[in-house]
């Protein structure tokens, strides 16, 4: 369903404000609505499902009441709708999974990731990919890159994003994601990919020159470690 009404428009509002009960209002007088698009305005919203918007903006039990009244969670944003970097809904709960704890929300990232769960066994494409080519493994390991590489900054929050990094990342591969692909694919977006994501997380670094740094040192090491004991084998 496309954008324009005026029961859209309230739908998008009530999400916005965290008022269940008035999305409830409107979704049981017209439950083709749970999969209409946002309009222009608010710019941050353009072309995005109501499902999406309810977990970017954090009322994550409004977006639970989607999930369970079929909302469609392999929807991605239309390209003219959104000229950005378009993501299906998946990657919108792994990103309020991770992104909250740079702020110390330590129950809204718990709670985001049970939305992670729901959608991965309800049937969300592990392998779908975002308009700049990354997976869902690939957006994961980035959304936590700040987290692991200014651990200083973050000291609270060290444990919580490994175990939930850990956490998503195992739903996603045992549940299909292929994650030899995303090994072999370049690290950053498309259309200058780069070197491989293998080369970045999983190989051995091996300086340049002496002065060489290996910046992605934590979170080589966790990669690292998190394949290992899983036995995930990445062939040559």
């Amino acid at each position: 369903m496309r954008k324009g009404t005026e029961n859209m428009k309230k739908l998008f509002k009530a999400i916005r404000q965290g008022n269940l009960g008035e999305v409830k209002c409107i979704i049981e007088k017209k439950p083709e609505l749970v999969n209409c698009v946002s309009g222009a305005l608010p710019k941050k919203d353009h072309g995005q499902s109501p499902l999406q918007v309810a977990l970017k903006s954090g009322n994550y039990e409004i977006a639970d009441y989607f999930i369970e009244h079929d909302a469609d969670i392999n929807f991605m944003e239309a390209e003219d709708d959104d000229p950005g970097i378009r993501a299906p809904v998946l990657f919108d709960a792994i990103n309020s999974t991770i992104v909250s704890l740079c702020y110390k929300r330590f129950d809204e990232s718990e709670t985001a990731f049970g939305l992670v769960k729901k959608l991965v066994e309800r049937g969300a494409d592990v392998n779908k990919r975002a308009s700049n080519g990354y997976d869902a493994i690939n957006w994961s390991i980035c959304a936590a890159e700040l987290l692991f590489n200014r651990a200083s900054v973050y000291p609270q929050s060290q444990e919580a994003v490994r175990k939930q990094l850990a956490g998503i990342l195992d739903l996603l591969i045992e549940n299909g994601a292929d994650y030899v692909a995303w090994a072999n694919r370049g690290h950053y977006p498309e259309p200058y990919p780069g070197p491989s994501n293998r080369s970045m997380y999983i190989d051995d670094f091996v300086p340049g020159d002496e002065k060489d740094l290996d910046k992605n040192k934590e979170l080589r090491a966790f990669i690292q470690e998190y394949f290992r004991s899983r036995n995930l084998q990445i062939e040559f």
